[in-house]
């Protein structure tokens, strides 16, 4: 019998606990890539300019708008962004129809 704190195990039982074990390095590698924290890079590729001529670009994840251009992650969804192709971004026209700056009702 094996005693920790005050309870007792059988020699099965503590031979089962769990044990820090080294990981092969492509396992954490892995894991490192398939987890949450961890995004491949998603280009801006719209952005919503409203009545008031103010401009947000557009989240390509949680398709909600963003304060700042050019910061490198989604303050609202963690998304990590790319502002690559920034210039050529689809402009949509929240209120208005943009060209002739009369608004739509």
């Amino acid at each position: 019998m094996k005693y920790i704190a005050g309870f007792e195990y059988t020699d099965d039982e503590w031979d089962a606990m769990d044990k820090p074990t080294r990981r092969k390095a492509s396992e954490v590698i892995l894991d490192l890539l398939l987890s949450p924290t961890y995004r491949i890079p998603m280009t801006v590729t719209e952005i919503h300019i409203f009545r008031d001529r103010c401009s947000y670009p557009l989240c390509p994840r949680c398709k909600i708008t963003m304060e700042r251009e050019y910061q490198s992650f989604c303050d609202r969804c963690g998304q990590r962004l790319d502002w690559n192709n920034f210039e050529d971004a689809k402009e949509v026209y929240i209120g208005w129809d943009g060209v002739n700056g009369t608004y739509l009702p």
